[in-house]
C-alpha cells in the first residue's frame, strides 16, 4: 500500500490554507499543491477528496488534533517568515535561489514572479521531481528560469548536483532555502551538506528550519503526541537532528554558517501555533582559499 508522505501532508496544508487566505501567492501555491497531489496516486487522491468535502475536512482536523495540534497553522507561520526573508534577499541583490528538498511547494515560483532576473534551482528526490514537473505542465506554470534537479541529499552532495545543472553560477549572489529539510539529516550529513555549499557558493545566505529539542532531548514539536515519531519512522522520515536555541549558533558555525536571526515563536503579534521548530537565517561562511 502506498504511504502518505510528509510532502503530501504539506501540500494538503497548502490547500487547506487557501480556503481561508485569499493572498495570490497562497492561492498559486495551492493550485500547484493540488496538481501534485493528483499525481501522487491513491494517497494524494484520498487527501484531495477529504479536503474537498466537509466530513473529510473534519476528519483531517481531528487527525491533526490527535497527532500534532496546530501543525497546519504552524506551516503557514513558517512559510510567512521564509517567504518574507527570501523576498528581502532577492531585493538585496540575490540572482539565484537554491531550494533544498523543495517537495511540492511553490516558493521558487513566487520568488521568480517577483524578481525577473532571478534563476531558481530546486533539489528533490527523483519521484517528487517527476510529479512536480508534470504538475507544472498541467497548470501551465512551467518557467524556463526554474530547474528541477533530481537528487537525494542524503547520498548526493548538493554542491555536486548544482555544479552539474545548466545555468548554475557559483559566483552569483545566492539565497539557499532549506525548509523542513535539515531535521531529516544526521549531524554528519548536515555538516557535509552546508560545508559543501559554503565552499561552492561565493556569496550566499541561508534561510532554513531546524527542530528544537524536547524535554527528553529528542528533536520534535512541543505538542506532538507520542505516536508521531513512530509514524515518521514507518514513513522513513524520522527526525535525526535538532538543537536548543542556546546551542543553535555554535552548531551552525561548525557547519560554516553564521546565524543572524531567528523568528520568535512567542512574538505577541504572531506567535507560533505549534512551537518546536526554529526558523532562522544566516550566511554561509566560505572557507578562505589555501
Amino acid at each position: 500500500m502506498e504511504r502518505t508522505s510528509t510532502s503530501m501532508l504539506l501540500a494538503a496544508a497548502a490547500v487547506r490554507q487557501a480556503r481561508r487566505d485569499g493572498d495570490a501567492a497562497v492561492q498559486a501555491n495551492a493550485r500547484l499543491a493540488r496538481a501534485c497531489l493528483r499525481g501522487c496516486g491513491a494517497p494524494g487522491r484520498r487527501l484531495l477528496f477529504a479536503l474537498d468535502h466537509a466530513p473529510g475536512r473534519w476528519l483531517l482536523a481531528a487527525l491533526e488534533a490527535a497527532y500534532l495540534p496546530g501543525i497546519g497553522a504552524h506551516y503557514a507561520w513558517r512559510k510567512r517568515h521564509i517567504r518574507r526573508w527570501a523576498l528581502q534577499a532577492c531585493a538585496d541583490g540575490a540572482r539565484q535561489v537554491v531550494v533544498l528538498g523543495a517537495g511540492f511547494d511553490g516558493l521558487a515560483l513566487a520568488l521568480l514572479a517577483q524578481a525577473p532576473e532571478l534563476r531558481a534551482f530546486e533539489i528533490e528526490r527523483e519521484r517528487a521531481v517527476a510529479i512536480k514537473r508534470a504538475a507544472l505542465r498541467e497548470i501551465g506554470a512551467e518557467d524556463p528560469r526554474l530547474s528541477l534537479i533530481a537528487a537525494d541529499l542524503a547520498h548526493t552532495p548538493a554542491a555536486m548536483a548544482l555544479r552539474a545543472a545548466p545555468g548554475f553560477d557559483p559566483a552569483a549572489k545566492t539565497v539557499v532555502i532549506a525548509e523542513g529539510v535539515l531535521m531529516y539529516l544526521s549531524p554528519e550529513e548536515l555538516q557535509r551538506l552546508l560545508r559543501g555549499l559554503a565552499a561552492t557558493l561565493a556569496d550566499a545566505r541561508l534561510i532554513a528550519t531546524a527542530m528544537a529539542l524536547r524535554a527528553d532531548a529528542t528533536p520534535g514539536f512541543a505538542r506532538q503526541r507520542p505516536w508521531v515519531q513512530r509514524w515518521l519512522r514507518r514513513a522513513g522520515e524520522p527526525f535525526r537532528w535538532g538543537a536548543s536555541r542556546a546551542c543553535l549558533p555554535a552548531l551552525l558555525h561548525a557547519a560554516d554558517v553564521r546565524l543572524e536571526r531567528v523568528a520568535d515563536p512567542q512574538a505577541p503579534a504572531d506567535p507560533d501555533p505549534s512551537p518546536g521548530e526554529w526558523v532562522f537565517a544566516g550566511s554561509l561562511l566560505r572557507a578562505p582559499a589555501p
